[in-house]
């Protein structure tokens, strides 16, 4: 699994960054201004890995953080860590090139891991039909409990209706017996009471005909009601259970405020009420869950009692209707299940791993993290690559010859990466060796011990007397290198890394960055421009906030394709290694030196170099800006170097020629056309590639060009030097080969290397 985007939201001052890709060679930088949300950025992929956060973390409207990962992943590598997934799950599975994982919190601070992306949409898809038919079940369910109640209640009337009937009866054939006993009876009363008796039978058989349908309706339908009656319970219970848990995230958020507000940790474990409260919290969470599996599952059970299954048939078919719409894996799962693969996210500690003067080989052994220098000392031998067994050579001189070339072999190693010199040519040296405590430490008396040197051919100082900068980068190096030689992937996170380091020091943690970038991913975050790389912007986010006045504001992430909308401040190391590309490149006095306009002309050019295989001598040398071209004209000038200006057929430019024959080269008497131009039209660097090629290349999309490409690229306000950065990138590392191009392409670029080869 390897990350290449993240998407984090309410951490901090970010609300949401949306999803950020990250630099494909392994290395991305976070640059910004202070308070712009970078170190938030790598603190909030250190708690992905964690899920410990504390209430700091929270915004002030207490939304609960998510960050996201996606990691790229072999075809069909799901399929091997998934069992027994299902057809459709299969598959969706075996077609996946990525994964995303996502991270969330609830109230009381604890996370879950999830998948997203496209796996959870399937999964919410099945868990949607699902709703879909319970609330479907539901609904008969209700609809046949309220005919239930109407046939209670229609049963209950006819009762009464009985009842009354009988009492109707039941008199008149009394007075008819009276009748007949004193032999009063005449046959007009007879006539009327036997006609009223007989209507009222009618009524009271009707009634009694109703009952028993009604009746046995209901008794056909008693498995049916008391389903109902088991339902209306769970429900009552599960909206008890949710209404206080509700109660309960209100009391956790006041918590959190109070707790955000007053500085302090929110999990104190001395507050008894907020222990209960924590406690009550996590319980009823957890049975308001169980309560919803059991709810829904009764519901599904009732659908077959409705259909006229029997408890036992129902609670059979129950499972096999729960399989039907509900996988055996829910995001959670899954996200538990593929988490085990994910890199480990370690967030680099400034001197966290400061190499110590001794430490006891009893410590390293036992593995004591909490002694002083154990970490480092840990990574100092990873780096050697040695263990216990090494010291226990019964020859001590072989012992100390081991040890002295293992020293010269780190040395050696440390001056490939470190590159300073105490006065002109004395290089540090890194070394260890094994001694025993004497008699004068009693208990620890013959006991052995590592003792750590930095030596220079002046002075050889414990690693605490020597300079916070090489006490940085020593415990930097051993670090990452140690981390390298570990077989498992790693997602590095470091945090103005260098601070200390001279400029040129700076430009050595590039270096091990480049060294390690093939086994470890490190994301980075810096203001200096000696940790940016002018032929890498592609490497490049920018964090910044949304109202530049203001810290309430949320922080923005810009990619390399929106760098032009960020602010000054915010591109100031990019600006800094953009206006002085002499560090990077070089004037150069064994080359002819060209000056262009601006930086994407100088990876155009260079590009066309590489791909054309041009050997002539040649420095490109990019301008901040075409207004800057006097300037390094007359530097160059003023250092004797050969050079000439390439202008391009542009209203501007067109101008600068003018300014340049009047002032920079009017007294020049060599006879040299120092102003050169690529003979055609051609109004941008851009211009040299056929608007096919530049759409293939440089835009890699198929939208509709009618006008120049470099009218077109300002017209929607492009980022020149990413796109152009990319291009040069792809051009190195082979992907874009010169058999690509189109005829017009290469004859542009037949003309640019027939011009360069007239440069003398």
């Amino acid at each position: 699994m390897k990350l290449t985007a993240f998407r984090i939201r309410n951490f901090r001052s970010i609300v949401d960054t949306g999803w950020q890709s990250l630099s494909p060679d392994n290395i991305t930088c976070l640059i910004g201004q202070n308070e712009s949300g970078k170190t938030s950025v790598l603190e909030a992929m250190k708690v992905f890995y964690t899920g410990i956060i504390s209430e700091d973390i929270l915004r002030s409207d207490l939304s609960l953080p998510e960050v996201s990962c996606r990691f790229s992943i072999p075809e069909g590598w799901l399929l091997k860590v998934t069992d027994n997934p299902g057809t459709e799950l299969k598959e969706l599975l075996s077609g996946l090139t990525h994964i995303e994982l996502t991270r969330v919190w609830i109230a009381d601070l604890s996370s879950v891991i999830i998948v997203s992306g496209e796996i959870s949409q399937y999964l919410d898809s099945l868990e949607d039909a699902w709703r879909i038919y319970l609330g479907d079940v539901t609904v008969k369910l209700e609809q046949e409990l309220s005919i239930i109640s109407e046939n209670e209640k229609k049963l209950t009337g006819l009762a009464a209706q009985e009842s009354e009937i009988k009492s109707k009866i039941q008199p008149h054939e009394s007075k008819s017996k009276g009748f007949l006993w004193f032999g009063k009876k005449t046959a007009e009363s007879d006539s009327v009471t036997d006609g009223l008796t007989a209507d009222l039978k009618n009524q009271l058989a009707e009634i009694r005909r109703k009952k028993e349908q009604i009746s046995a309706d209901l008794l056909g339908k008693q498995s049916m009601k008391k389903a109902g009656e088991t339902w209306h319970k769970l429900f009552d219970k599960f909206i008890m259970l949710d209404n206080h848990l509700a109660e309960l995230s209100v009391k956790l958020e006041e918590r959190h405020q109070k707790m955000t507000l007053l500085m302090r940790p929110v999990d104190d474990e001395d507050d008894q009420e907020w222990r209960s409260t924590l406690n009550d919290y996590r319980k009823t969470r957890s049975e308001r869950d169980l309560k919803k599996a059991e709810l829904d599952r009764h519901i599904a059970l009732s659908g077959y009692i409705m259909a006229g299954s029997t408890e036992e048939e129902a609670e059979k078919k129950v499972n096999e209707i729960i399989q039907s719409y509900k996988s055996q894996y829910n995001s959670e799962i899954l996200g538990r299940k593929y988490f085990e693969y994910c890199p480990v996210f370690e967030l680099f500690e400034d001197f966290g791993s400061l190499l110590p003067n001794r430490i006891d080989m009893e410590d390293i052994i036992t593995g004591n993290d909490q002694v002083e220098g154990y970490k480092a000392a840990r990574n100092f031998l990873s780096i050697a690559q040695l263990d216990y067994s090494f010291f226990q050579q019964p020859s001590s001189r072989i012992l100390k010859q081991k040890i002295e070339n293992l020293n010269n072999t780190l040395t050696r190693n440390f001056q490939d990466f470190w590159q300073q010199s105490i006065g002109r040519n004395n290089k540090i040296h890194i070394q260890f060796e094994l001694d025993h405590y004497s008699a004068a430490y009693g208990d620890k008396a013959g006991k052995p011990y590592l003792e750590f040197w930095i030596k220079d051919e002046g002075e050889r100082l414990y690693p605490k007397q020597r300079s916070r900068g090489v006490r940085w980068f020593l415990s930097f190096y051993m670090e990452l290198k140690a981390a390298a030689n570990i077989n498992k992937q790693m997602v590095l996170l470091v945090d103005e890394p260098g601070v200390s380091l001279h400029a040129r020091a700076q430009e050595d943690v590039l270096k091990v960055f480049e060294d390690i970038k093939d086994t470890i991913q490190v994301i980075y975050t810096t203001h200096s421009p000696h940790l940016v790389e002018i032929n890498k912007l592609h490497r490049v986010l920018a964090a910044q906030r949304d109202d530049l006045d203001s810290l309430r504001s949320a922080t923005r992430i810009l990619d390399p394709f929106q760098l032009s909308a960020a602010s000054p401040d915010t591109l100031s190391p990019l600006q800094s290694i953009l206006g002085n590309p002499a560090a990077s490149e070089g004037f150069s006095s064994k080359k002819f030196n060209l000056i262009v306009n601006d930086t994407g002309s100088f990876y155009i050019l260079n590009a066309i170099i590489i791909l054309t295989g041009f050997r002539g001598k040649i420095s490109v040398i990019p301008s901040t800006n075409v207004s800057s071209i006097p300037l390094l004209c007359n530097i160059l000038m003023g250092w004797g170097l050969d050079f000439a200006v390439l202008l391009f057929e542009n209203e501007q430019e067109n101008k600068m020629r003018e300014v340049l024959k009047e002032t920079v080269f009017k007294t020049d008497n060599s006879g040299r056309n120092m102003i050169i131009s690529i003979p055609g039209t051609f109004y941008n660097a851009e211009d040299l590639l056929s608007t096919l090629d530049f759409k293939n290349f440089i835009l890699k999309n198929r939208q509709g060009i009618t006008i120049a490409n470099s009218e077109y690229v300002s017209e929607k306000d492009m980022p020149r030097n990413f796109m152009f950065s990319k291009f040069l990138a792809e051009v190195k590392s082979g992907v874009i080969k010169l058999t690509d191009f189109d005829e017009e392409t290469l004859e542009n670029f037949r003309q640019v290397i027939d011009t360069f080869k007239g440069l003398k």
